[in-house]
């Protein structure tokens, strides 16, 4: 079953590197970070939601300029957000392609990509994981049962609009100081560091390989820019919002449960994000070639790690 990962989620995040018209050696570096192998060798939902979202980004992104398929696009989207719920957020990415002043002319291509994400994600929670995720912190925790119930929680939430976002800015201000190190990659049951120097080479490359000039007018890179923007905002905020919701008690001043892994989802966004904002272009051999070297620091530093910590 792992081995079948590996080689199915490896190759759907190239078929999403092929789609991308552009940041193509971000999106590979992205595909080889530790924590994205490690996520496609192990028996998660990691892996499939990273893959899923490199391609669901690279078709939203390519749409920008190219009519595409809406079929090909809504079981892109649901099968992303079917694999975790805060990739609910990555349906903004559809509106990279849609003048706001044209979706009365594309909504029934709107709707196709998007509500059977809104319909099927809620069911998929509910059918299969919500009463056993329930069953487990009802079993586990002390608190009173009503802190870990979402309609009770929401309507906690409106009377006390402030608590959230006290609790993610502690849980990111305070609490934060790995989250960086395990979007890059903290290996096994979140134990198992890489060396120092690898994080400060591996964080430097990612924003190397972002720096290319998309090609696209200052009106299309705009909207980019701002529609990614907001994805990646949207998506934090998600995640942060689902853990506080269903996993932190009130007597608690931070939002339980948030580690790094979780961001790297969200990486491909960002990669567009920063090119969009930046708009330079580095030469391609410095690109390729600073996206291949860290692809193998990545590979050669994540089997060593893992041989030196179990045997």
């Amino acid at each position: 079953m792992r081995l079948l990962g590996v080689i199915t989620f490896t190759a759907v995040a190239a078929y999403a590197i092929q789609l991308t018209p552009t940041l193509k050696w971000a999106f590979v570096l992205i595909a080889m970070l530790p924590v994205s192998l490690h996520n496609r060798s192990v028996l998660s939902a990691d892996g499939a939601a990273l893959s899923y979202a490199l391609v669901v980004t690279a078709l939203c992104f390519n749409g920008v300029q190219r009519s595409g398929g809406a079929w090909e696009r809504s079981i892109w989207m649901t099968l992303c957000a079917l694999s975790k719920q805060p990739q609910l957020v990555f349906v903004l990415l559809e509106l990279m392609r849609l003048r706001v002043t044209r979706l009365h002319r594309w909504w029934r291509s709107l709707a196709l990509v998007i509500v059977p994400s809104f319909v099927l994600s809620p069911l998929w929670v509910w059918a299969v994981s919500a009463e056993i995720a329930a069953w487990r912190l009802l079993e586990s925790e002390i608190h009173p049962r009503e802190h870990f119930d979402p309609l009770w929680k929401l309507a906690y939430m409106w009377q006390h609009p402030l608590h959230f976002p006290k609790a993610a800015w502690t849980a990111v201000t305070v609490w934060g100081d790995r989250l960086w190190q395990e979007l890059i990659g903290i290996l096994g049951w979140q134990d198992i560091l890489l060396e120092p120097w690898i994080y400060v080479l591996l964080s430097i490359s990612l924003v190397l390989v972002c720096l290319q000039k998309l090609d696209l007018t200052n009106g299309l890179r705009s909207r980019v820019a701002v529609i990614t923007g907001l994805a990646l905002f949207g998506y934090v905020v998600t995640v942060y919002l689902i853990f506080f919701i269903t996993y932190t008690p009130l007597d608690v001043d931070h939002v339980r449960g948030v580690q790094g892994r979780y961001f790297v989802i969200a990486l491909p966004i960002a990669a567009i994000f920063l090119a969009s904002l930046a708009n330079v272009d580095l030469p391609r051999r410095v690109v390729g070639g600073t996206a291949i070297a860290a692809s193998l620091l990545s590979g050669t530093a994540s089997v060593l790690t893992l041989i030196n910590a179990h045997w």
